[in-house]
């Protein structure tokens, strides 16, 4: 006789806010849901509603309807209606650390002001998870994961097992195998126990149930959803469980929440497992790693561009500007992350159109914050800096990394005459200039001749070498206009070659080539673009097929340099060009190159760093294609070595997956794609090569022995979704009932890069993170003059500076001799303290080194990332454990009385 099943039915929503369908669309639709569900709670037809792990919903509904907060209060405080710990469900594989920090952060901080947080993280739809999850998770309370896509039969786990990280922190997880509603409309519909009842990829529910049995911890028990997509509230279930239970007797249906049910698997599940690693497997549900990291690419650029700058830049500068006297901004940096987390939400820009254009349009909003607000304070402080002995004009350079640099800058000053000097300390600095422009300043007129006044001012771009910074500080140059001979320009060179200390680069009729003068490695021809066909869509990259496909490759060579030039302190090389590639994918098929791509690269050197940088732009013009940076690594490579959140994470080149998953039916191709969320490596004994982004956020190691190292720049496709791929067959991804145009995804128009390669002896994680921070950071000053009102976009406005004037120089924090990595610096959240944000990437502990501090401040406990947990800290320790994420609570000391 077959064992009596026990199916726990929990009451939910997943809640997309956008997709094909807009966000103003879905907050319609979802205020009348949200009335509907506070009446069903009012008349008892509800007894409780777990709320998709999010809060953005929530809290734009009580902006919409403020009369409705104490309801709201009442029923999350009671943990009737459950939401949070995340302001949206994100793409772990496209948010960066502090990106996922303050989601969570954020989340919590709403579900707490409405009287409750969950402490479930629930991710239902993102597509893979990051080994650095339980970290985070742990530090923000939470030891219970909830989710849906990524588990495949190799791990070797349950429905449950504990999720771990390198530093030990570890969730409970339970994973929704057969999906978050597999079937919630057959529930709903009393089709459940008929041959109706499916699941959206057309699979029988009992197979679905079958699955979830067989996996389960919980001897003959699962999980049933009772809700799907976008779901409203169901008024019956008691009604619908009774009926279930009256009319079969093989399934008892119970009604339970989150919480009950996983307390239930901490008690009785057997054989749990403890996982390793990342979750990131197709065979149950799609991940789309191969191309989603790639659509609409200047998207992700500019939210790349906004998290390192809040990260590295804009937080630190508030917090030590908040030391001097200027105060911290709370609730900007919470409007801009809170604006920034909610166009990360899971499909990561793979939307119809009108979507999509309101992610871009959210971004660049806070985009525009943090401009806004690095521009005015660096004014402010430019403005009130001691000017009582200053013969000129005060220039502020600020360093927001905690480690000593040697602050080599591209500055542009403002001057009324051609000729200046700089001073600092009373000693003359010397400078290199790369440009200096005349501009009129009168009024402009429609008739040139008619703008005669006599108004002029100079911009001037130079470089020049501040000496060493001591960690996360400021220093002030003084600006001297002189009567002497204007300075002379940087003459430019016809020589296609660059160098410094540690790397040399030259072009020749073959290609670009580097040389690491370290190691004597040398790299020729080690950058080149690649262009093949798309026959995919807005989710994932789709092969032609071998007949139908032709891959144009093009080096870079020396009939495409421009111009050159080569100083002390900085290099570079300019490059220009034209592509011929097929128009589209029937052109390909012909091999008819009768499109063209231009493009234009710059090639730079920073005196002291290894690292070469290539920015620059396409021009596309062509469509259904996919163009790529190749990078040739000249390492016979098994591995990649990419940068987590907090860490380091080794993928195979070739996903053993790859041998077997049309046999096994997976849901789509394993990928040898993966994401790039901040830098990957190859390594081998003879040292390690790794490109760094600060725009595009895919990677594939191809050729013979994956040497080659490939970096999506684009895809151009015209769809959200299409059926029937090659590599993902099946129902279309997104509305399976319909094929959804999206012509912008066709990428006409401009895309910018910008990659950094380098090279060291060996493969040390927190060495990269180092060196991906100071590569993240642009340079942070101000000049206080009155002579260009354009120079910032804000510059127009007046300002008033600080009523008291402020120290001309102060240092908050410096790390000496440290292994460890930087995350941020932020003041707190409700007290007057700063975080200091370091961890270990490496899965061994680390020097700490000594942290030097201001002698106003001092250390004076640790803490948890959502300033929860405290233990009291009288500095910095000996070392970082392994994987360690340490907050330091750094505090101004208290003055005594006299």
């Amino acid at each position: 006789m077959t064992e009596k099943l026990t199916a726990h039915c929990i009451h939910h929503t997943h809640w997309d806010p956008y997709w094909w369908f807009t966000h103003q669309e879905s907050m319609a639709v979802f205020a009348y849901n949200m009335r509907e569900m506070l009446r069903a709670f009012d008349s008892g037809e509800v007894q409780d509603f777990f709320f998709d792990g999010q809060t953005d919903a929530i809290d734009e509904y009580l902006q919409i309807h403020p009369e409705d907060t104490p309801k709201v209060r009442e029923l999350v405080s009671s943990g009737k209606l459950v939401i949070g710990p995340f302001v949206s469900q994100l793409d772990t594989y496209l948010s960066s650390a502090e990106s996922v920090v303050n989601n969570l952060r954020l989340g919590i901080k709403s579900g707490k002001a409405l009287g409750h947080a969950s402490r479930i993280a629930y991710l239902a739809d993102p597509f893979g998870h990051s080994t650095d999850l339980p970290k985070i998770f742990n530090q923000c309370g939470i030891h219970e994961f909830v989710f849906t896509r990524g588990l495949a039969d190799l791990y070797g786990l349950g429905s449950e097992f504990y999720f771990k990280s390198n530093d030990g922190s570890q969730v409970l997880c339970h994973v929704m195998l057969s999906g978050y509603g597999y079937g919630a409309h057959a529930f709903r519909d009393k089709t459940l126990f008929t041959d109706q009842a499916e699941d959206y990829n057309k699979i029988d529910v009992a197979r679905l149930i079958d699955r979830l049995v067989e996996r389960s911890t919980l001897e003959n028990e699962f999980f049933f959803p009772l809700g799907f997509d976008n779901f409203p509230v169901m008024l019956d279930i008691p009604e619908k469980i009774a009926y279930y239970n009256q009319i079969q007797s093989r399934i008892e249906f119970k009604y339970t929440t989150w919480a009950e049910f996983l307390e239930r698997v901490r008690k009785h599940g057997r054989d749990l497992k403890t996982f390793e690693g990342e979750i990131l497997s197709p065979q149950y549900h799609r991940v789309h790693m191969n191309g989603m990291h790639s659509a609409r690419s200047d998207i992700k650029t500019l939210i790349d561009r906004t998290e390192r700058r809040l990260s590295y830049e804009l937080q630190p500068m508030m917090a030590l500007l908040d030391a001097v006297g200027i105060p911290y901004d709370q609730g900007l940096i919470d409007k801009t992350w809170y604006t920034l987390v909610n166009c990360q939400t899971h499909g990561s820009a793979t939307h119809g159109d009108e979507t999509n254009e309101w992610i871009k349009d959210n971004a660049q909003i806070a985009f525009n914050i943090t401009r806004g607000v690095r521009d005015y304070l660096c004014r402010l402080i430019a403005a009130s800096v001691e000017q009582d002995d200053d013969p000129g004009m005060p220039l502020v350079v600020l360093n927001t990394l905690p480690w000593q640099r040697k602050m080599v800058q591209r500055l542009s000053i403002v001057t009324r005459s051609p000729a200046f000097r700089l001073e600092m300390d009373g000693e003359e600095i010397e400078y290199t200039v790369i440009e200096q422009v005349k501009h009129y300043f009168g009024v402009y007129r429609k008739d040139p001749a008619d703008m005669n006044e006599d108004i002029w001012f100079y911009r001037t771009e130079i470089l020049c070498d501040l000496g060493t910074f001591d960690g996360i500080s400021y220093q002030t140059v003084s600006v001297i206009e002189t009567g002497e001979q204007p300075p002379q320009a940087l003459s430019r060179s016809d020589a296609p070659r660059i160098e410094n200390e540690f790397v040399s680069v030259r072009c020749d009729e073959h290609g670009i080539q580097i040389t690491d003068q370290q190691s004597g490695q040398v790299f020729p021809q080690v950058v080149y673009f690649e262009d093949g066909g798309d026959e995919g869509d807005s989710y994932d990259y789709d092969w032609p097929a071998p007949e139908d496909e032709w891959r144009v490759i093009r080096e870079i060579t020396q009939k495409d340099f421009r111009s050159a030039f080569q100083s002390e302190l900085y290099a570079e090389m300019v490059f220009e060009g034209e592509m011929a590639v097929p128009s589209s994918l029937a052109q390909r098929k012909r091999r008819s190159a009768d499109g063209q791509l231009t493009f234009s690269l710059k090639v730079s050197l920073e005196r002291d760093s290894n690292l070469v940088r290539f920015s620059g732009q396409v021009e596309n013009s062509t469509e259904n294609h996919r163009f790529r940076i190749g990078v040739r690594t000249g390492k016979h490579n098994v591995s990649s070595f990419a940068g987590t959140q907090y860490g380091v994470i080794e993928r195979p080149c070739l996903p053993p997956e790859m041998a077997f998953w049309k046999e096994k039916n997976y849901f789509e191709e394993p990928s040898a794609t993966r994401p790039l969320l901040n830098h990957v490596s190859a390594a081998d004994d003879r040292g390690v090569i790794t490109v760094f982004t600060r725009s595009l956020k895919e990677y594939e190691f191809i050729g013979e022995d994956f040497s080659d190292l490939m970096v999506t720049m684009f895809r151009a496709v015209g769809y959200v979704g299409l059926p029937d791929l090659h590599r993902r067959p099946g129902r279309p991804s997104g509305m399976p009932e319909r094929l959804i145009p999206a012509p912008t995804h066709q990428m006409q128009g401009t895309i910018e890069f910008d990659l950094g390669v380098g090279f060291s002896a060996a493969l040390d994680a927190n060495r990269l993170f180092r060196q991906y921070a100071a590569f993240a950071v642009d340079p942070i000053y101000c000049q206080n003059q009155d002579i260009d009102p354009t120079f910032f976009l804000i510059s127009y406005f007046p300002i008033n500076p600080w009523p008291e004037p402020l120290p001309r120089q102060y240092t908050f924090a410096c790390l000496e001799g440290s292994e460890a990595s930087f995350g941020t610096l932020i003041r707190s959240d409700g007290r007057a303290e700063y975080l200091l944000r370091l961890f270990n990437a490496e899965s061994r502990p680390v020097e700490a080194g000594i942290l030097s501090l201001n002698p106003t401040l001092q250390v004076t406990a640790s803490t948890d990332l959502v300033e929860e947990a405290r233990e009291k800290l009288s500095g910095l320790a000996k070392q970082l454990a392994a994987g360690e994420l340490l907050n330091l609570v750094i505090a101004k000391k208290i003055r005594s009385k006299a």
